[in-house]
């Protein structure tokens, strides 16, 4: 397996795991490589935000490498443009502060 760190993200931690995989095709193993990615939080590089597996193969290491950064950049992305929900629908506004449960 291959690991590569990158220069944080938005403040966050990101790295990329990419390992060699079989792939049969007309009689032939051929060479795949599949990529899992994480990220860490901006505050805390110990606490992992996400961590993901990718259902994808990929010709080459480095094409494997560039997807795993982008997919945690759009992860990092998304969290980050997301505002937090003050309110779930339905309630009343003297509970308007109060976290919601799930």
């Amino acid at each position: 397996m291959s690991t590569k760190s990158y220069t944080p993200y938005r403040g966050c931690k990101i790295e990329v795991h990419v390992t060699p995989a079989k792939w049969h095709a007309f009689g032939c193993i051929c060479r795949r490589y599949r990529v899992s990615w994480m990220v860490s939080s901006p505050g805390n590089p110990d606490e992992l935000l996400a961590s993901f597996p990718e259902q994808f193969d990929f010709l080459t290491e480095q094409e494997a490498f560039r997807y795993g950064e982008g997919r945690a950049h759009t992860f990092i992305d998304s969290i980050l443009s997301t505002p937090p929900q003050r309110r779930i629908a339905g309630n009343s506004s003297e509970h308007a502060d109060e976290a919601p449960t799930v």
